[in-house]
C-alpha cells in the first residue's frame, strides 16, 4: 500500500467521525455493522494493492535480470593480464574506468584526447588513470588506442568498444598486410608528429635490413616509394637519403604542408615531451622560441648567485657555454646558424646557471664563492662541467616540448636542402598496385597543370598520407562561386587557414565544431604568442560567428576550449549551437535552425571556412589492397 492511500482511508475515518451520530445504536455516522464491513474493504482494498505492486516489482527485477544475464559480461582483467600487470590479484575499484598496460603504452596521447572527462594524462611518458572516479564509461579511451594489443582498456563495462577504422599493419614492422607496403603516421592511427618522425626513421632501418638480404629485383628503378612528405614522410625521405637506398620521395602538394596548414604563429606541441626525440628530421634548432625556451624565466637571483661565486665560475660558464653551442650548431641547418645563434646561446646559458646554482645551493649556503671554491677544485670542475654539458647537448637534441609552426618549417626545410634530400612536389599519386610476381609495386602520379602521367617503380612502398583527404563540404548550390572584393576575384568559402593575418576587418562565418574549428575562429579575433593569445588591434579584428551543428567535439582540447569560452565571454566571437547556413549569397548568408529548418536571420559576410572535416583515404588504401578493420 502506498503512502496516499493509507492518507486517503484516514481522511474518510476522521470524516464519518465527524459526523453528528442520528441514534443511539451508531458511532459516529455509521453502525457498527458499517464500521465492520468498511474495515474488512480497507483491508481488502490494502491486501490486493500490496499482491499487484509486489508482483509488478517481481517481474521488473526478473526481466532485469534477464536483460543482464543475456547481455555481454562485464571486461575483468584476465589471469595473463594481471600476470603482465605483475599482480596476482586485481584491487582496484570495482565500478568501470581505465586500466593502463605501460609496458605497450607508446605514449601517444591518444587516450587523453580522447576522454571527455580528465580521467588520464601522461605521467612520465606514458598514460595514467589519475582520477578513475570520474570514469563515465566512455570507451574512447580504449577504442583511440593505437596499439595491439591496446595499452588501454576500461574494465567492469559491458559497453561495446567501436574503434575507428584503421589500415591493418603489423606494429612492429609498420608492414601492411600486403607485402612490402608499409603504413605511417596519421593515416595508420597512430596520432602526433613525435611518433610520426621516429616511424619514419624506424621503417626505411627495417626495409634497409630487408633488402640487404634480399635478391635483386631488375624490374624496379628505386629501392622504396615514399608517398606523402608529410612530417612522417620527411623523415623517411632523409633517413633513406643517408642510408643510400635509391628513393622517390611523391608529395600531392608542397614539402610538409601538414605543417604549413597550421594557422602562422601556431605552437605545436610535440607530446609527450618526456619521450627522446629519433627520426630523419631533427629537433635540434627547435624550442629556442623566447616565449618557450626558458632563456627569459631565470630569476633574478640565479645570475647575482654566479656572479657572486667569482670570475672562475663566470668563466667556466663561458666556456661550457662555447662548447655546448659549436656541438649543437652542427645539428642546425648552415643557413639558419645567424637567425638561431643568439637565442641558442641565451637557452644554453640558461640551462648552464640554472645548473651550476642548483650545484651551488646543494653544498651550502651565504658566501657562494667561498662555496664554490671549497667544492668546485680544477678536477671537479672538469668532471662536473663534462657532464652538465652532455645533459644540456642531450635536453637540446632530443627532449623538445614544441615549437611555434614557423620554426619547425624553418629547421626542418632548411635540414631537408642541405642534405640534398630530393621530393617531387605536387606531384599527385594516382595508384600503387602490386607486380603479379610480388617483387616491386608499379606507381602512378599525375603532375604538372596539364596532369602529365608518369610511372615508377620500386620494390617497396611506404604510405604516408596522413588524413587530410578531400574536404566535407557544406553542400550549398553555389558553394564554389568566386566574388569581388577590394578589386580582386575571391573563393567564398574555404576549407584552411594558413595565415589569418591575411583577414582583416572581415565578416566571417567558421562552420564546425573540432579543434581546427576552434582555432581558426580564435587565430580570426586573436594574435598568437606562443601557447597563449591576446586580442587583435581594433583596426585589424574581424567579426566572427561560429556555428556548430550541435555541439562542440568531445575530442576539442581543453585549452582550446577555455579561450573559445573566453572570447564568447568578451563578445569577440558570436558563438551559435544547432544553426547552419540555408542560403549563401554574395555578401551575406541566411542561417537557420538545423533541427527545424526555421529561418532565423541574416548576417553580413564574406568568407566562410567549412572546416567540417575530410574523407579518409581509405578508397585509396583498399585499392592497393590494405584491409581496413
Amino acid at each position: 500500500m502506498k503512502p496516499f492511500h493509507i492518507v486517503i482511508c484516514l481522511a474518510l475515518v476522521i470524516l464519518l467521525l465527524w459526523l453528528v451520530p442520528t441514534g443511539a445504536t451508531t458511532f459516529g455516522g455509521l453502525s457498527w455493522i458499517g464500521w465492520a464491513s468498511m474495515t474488512a474493504v480497507i483491508l481488502l482494498i490494502g491486501f490486493i494493492i500490496i499482491v499487484t505492486d509486489s508482483a509488478r516489482a517481481a517481474g521488473f527485477f526478473t526481466t532485469l535480470a534477464d536483460q543482464a544475464a543475456a547481455s555481454e559480461t562485464a571486461r575483468t582483467l584476465s589471469a595473463d593480464e594481471l600476470v603482465e600487470l605483475k599482480l596476482d590479484k586485481y584491487r582496484g575499484p570495482a565500478y568501470p574506468h581505465p586500466v593502463i598496460f605501460v609496458d605497450r603504452c607508446i605514449g601517444c596521447q591518444a587516450c587523453v584526447e580522447a576522454c571527455p572527462h580528465d580521467v588520464l594524462a601522461i605521467v612520465d611518458g606514458t598514460a595514467a588513470a589519475v582520477a578513475p572516479d570520474l570514469c563515465m564509461e566512455d570507451t574512447a579511451c580504449q577504442a583511440e588506442c593505437p596499439v595491439n594489443p591496446k595499452a588501454c582498456i576500461v574494465i567492469n563495462t559491458t559497453r561495446e568498444v567501436r574503434s575507428p577504422p584503421t589500415p591493418t599493419r603489423d606494429g612492429a614492422t609498420y608492414e601492411t598486410n600486403v607485402d612490402g607496403c608499409y603504413i605511417i603516421g596519421d593515416v595508420s592511427g597512430v596520432p602526433l608528429i613525435k611518433n610520426a618522425v621516429k616511424e619514419g626513421a624506424e621503417v626505411i632501418a627495417r626495409i634497409a635490413a630487408d633488402l640487404s638480404n634480399a635478391e635483386e629485383e631488375p624490374g624496379a628503378e628505386y629501392d622504396v616509394a615514399i608517398i606523402g612528405i608529410g612530417p612522417g614522410g620527411a623523415s623517411a625521405a632523409a633517413s633513406a637519403h643517408r642510408t643510400g637506398l635509391r628513393y622517390i620521395a611523391i608529395e600531392q602538394s608542397k614539402t610538409l604542408s601538414t605543417i604549413d596548414l597550421y594557422p602562422k604563429g601556431k605552437y605545436i606541441f610535440f607530446k609527450p615531451d618526456t619521450k627522446d626525440w629519433l627520426g630523419g628530421i631533427p629537433a635540434a634548432g627547435l624550442g629556442l622560441s623566447p616565449t618557450t625556451s626558458g632563456s627569459e624565466g631565470m630569476p633574478a637571483d640565479y645570475a647575482a648567485i654566479v656572479e657572486a661565486a667569482g670570475e672562475d665560475a663566470g668563466r667556466m660558464v663561458r666556456d661550457s657555454m662555447e662548447a655546448v653551442r659549436a656541438e649543437i650548431l652542427a645539428s642546425i641547418p648552415k643557413s639558419l646558424h645567424s637567425e638561431l645563434g643568439e637565442r641558442l646561446s641565451e637557452k644554453i646559458k640558461f640551462e648552464l646557471e640554472l645548473r651550476l646554482v642548483g650545484l651551488l645551493r646543494s653544498k651550502g649556503i651565504g658566501d657562494w664563492e667561498r662555496v664554490y671554491r671549497q667544492h668546485f677544485g680544477r678536477a671537479e670542475q672538469s668532471a662536473i662541467m663534462t657532464d652538465i654539458r652532455s645533459e644540456i647537448v642531450e635536453l637540446l637534441r632530443k627532449k623538445i616540448p614544441g615549437d611555434q609552426r614557423e620554426n619547425i618549417l624553418a629547421v626542418w626545410l632548411a635540414n631537408l636542402r642541405d642534405d640534398g634530400v630530393r621530393i617531387n612536389e605536387y606531384e599527385s599519386c594516382k595508384s600503387v598496385t602490386p607486380a603479379e610476381n610480388g617483387g616491386h609495386f608499379t606507381i602512378a602520379t599525375e603532375t604538372g597543370p596539364a596532369n602529365d602521367p608518369r610511372n615508377y617503380t620500386a620494390r617497396r612502398v611506404i604510405i604516408a598520407i596522413g588524413l587530410r583527404g578531400a574536404p566535407n563540404k557544406l553542400r550549398l548550390p553555389n558553394e564554389d562561386q568566386k566574388f569581388m572584393l577590394d578589386g580582386r576575384e575571391e573563393q567564398k568559402v574555404l576549407y584552411s587557414l594558413s595565415n589569418p593575418s591575411d583577414f582583416r576587418g572581415r565578416s566571417i562565418v567558421v562552420v564546425g565544431g573540432g579543434n581546427v574549428a576552434v582555432e581558426c575562429a580564435v587565430d580570426l579575433v586573436t594574435v598568437r604568442d606562443g601557447s597563449s593569445i591576446r586580442p587583435r588591434p581594433p583596426d585589424t579584428i574581424n567579426r566572427v560567428t561560429m556555428l556548430v551543428r550541435d555541439y562542440l567535439a568531445p575530442t576539442v582540447k581543453f585549452r582550446n576550449k577555455l579561450q573559445l569560452y573566453s572570447l564568447v565571454e568578451t563578445g569577440l566571437i558570436d558563438l551559435r549551437f544547432r544553426v547552419g547556413i540555408s542560403e549563401m549569397r554574395m555578401h551575406d548568408i541566411v542561417l537557420a535552425n538545423v533541427v527545424t529548418g526555421e529561418e532565423l536571420d541574416t548576417i553580413p559576410n564574406d568568407y566562410v571556412f567549412a572546416l567540417i572535416g575530410g574523407e579518409r583515404p581509405n578508397r585509396f588504401l583498399e585499392s592497393i589492397g590494405i584491409t581496413i578493420k
